[in-house]
């Protein structure tokens, strides 16, 4: 066991008012080039609350009663992050700062069914860990052996997690009840955006160098088949009913659609530049003049899908029957990780 205790403790989550007056759906959206997280109802999209993070933050999680959000600090590229920050979305003020230590550029993270523990990827050391959030303390570490463990995706039972391992172009499926490492799987150059279906029998992986999207058994991990994509594919969601897969490619400014059943491509749409609002990137020129689509939301309705444009600090609603964009909505400086947190 591995216990380092939080730098800031500034209240205890069980302590959170039980009572709160009632609202309706909001984003919570990770802004990297400013350290911050903005709250945006939906219902008028606007930004009510901006809320401090560490540095170079790339993915949140909401837990289940949506009360706490957990920001992942990855850093910048000469300053590796090493931290979680913990946000209170009842009085819409961070919690405390959880000190990795010894571990750093933690990236993609899910709450375990237990809604006191979440499980983050450690990119520099290979691994994944379980942070005790109340108590501010990885108690856990769970190695992968594998470069550039970044994203992460967790079964809806919180019994098994999967994970995209950039530089070794490889999955691993990590066993969350034993935690233990149950199998890697080496099938790209690159993968980087990765889901599991909703009945959990696929995982979907695309590789941003092969700019391909690979489907993988996920019991086994074995390559079922592999479609094109843009270029610089980054994120994947599937809808809830399984049907269809979205995959934003950052480079090509596009959001493209996938027909699960029929294993083909099922069309795209392209994001508009407006060129006034474009801004410097931390990923540099290597996106041209698009808008870079990167972070993806699904909807639990399936109804929509927000895009994070990083290119014009923006977040498209994209209506998903008429495949449009109704909505953009302002968000920080280049937005990526998104999480929805549903009205009480």
């Amino acid at each position: 066991m591995i216990a380092m205790r939080a730098l800031v403790a500034v209240t205890v989550l069980a302590a959170l008012p039980l009572g709160a007056q009632r609202t309706g759906d909001r984003l919570i959206v990770l802004n990297k080039a400013e350290a911050t997280a903005s709250i945006i109802t939906l219902s008028d999209g606007k930004v009510v609350a901006t809320l401090p993070v560490g540095e170079g933050p790339h993915e949140v999680a909401v837990r289940g009663d949506g009360r706490v959000a957990v920001a992942c600090n990855y850093g910048t590229g000469t300053a590796p992050g090493r931290s979680l920050t913990v946000l209170d979305l009842v009085t819409m003020a961070v919690v405390r700062t959880i000190d990795l230590g010894s571990y750093r550029r933690p990236h993609g993270i899910a709450w375990m069914p237990d809604g006191k523990h979440v499980v983050v990827t450690v990119e520099a050391n290979q691994a994944v860990l379980v942070v005790d959030i109340e108590g501010g303390s990885v108690v856990q570490s769970i190695g992968t052996e594998q470069q550039g463990t970044h994203l992460l995706v967790m079964s809806k039972d919180g019994t098994r997690a999967y994970t995209s391992n950039i530089g070794s172009g490889s999955v691993t499926m990590i066993d969350l009840v034993a935690r233990t490492k149950l199998k890697t799987t080496t099938f790209g150059k690159f993968p980087e955006a990765i889901d599991l279906s909703p009945d959990g029998k696929w995982l979907w992986s695309a590789d941003r160098t092969l700019e391909r999207v690979t489907m993988l058994d996920a019991a086994t991990l074995d390559t079922v088949r592999s479609l094109p994509t843009g270029k610089f594919p980054n994120r994947l969601k599937f809808t809830p009913d399984g049907k269809t897969v979205v995959l934003s490619n950052a480079q090509s400014g596009t959001l493209a659609f996938y027909d699960v059943a029929k294993g083909r491509p099922d069309g795209e749409i392209t994001f508009a530049v407006d060129s006034s609002l474009l801004r410097p990137q931390m990923l540099g020129s290597q996106m041209g003049s698009s808008a870079t689509p990167l972070g993806i939301l699904m909807d639990p309705s399936g109804k929509r899908a927000f895009v994070a444009l990083a290119a014009m600090d923006r977040i498209a609603e994209v209506d998903l029957a008429k495949r449009v964009v109704v909505r953009l909505l302002a968000a920080g400086r280049e937005p990526d990780g998104m999480a929805l947190i549903r009205g009480r």
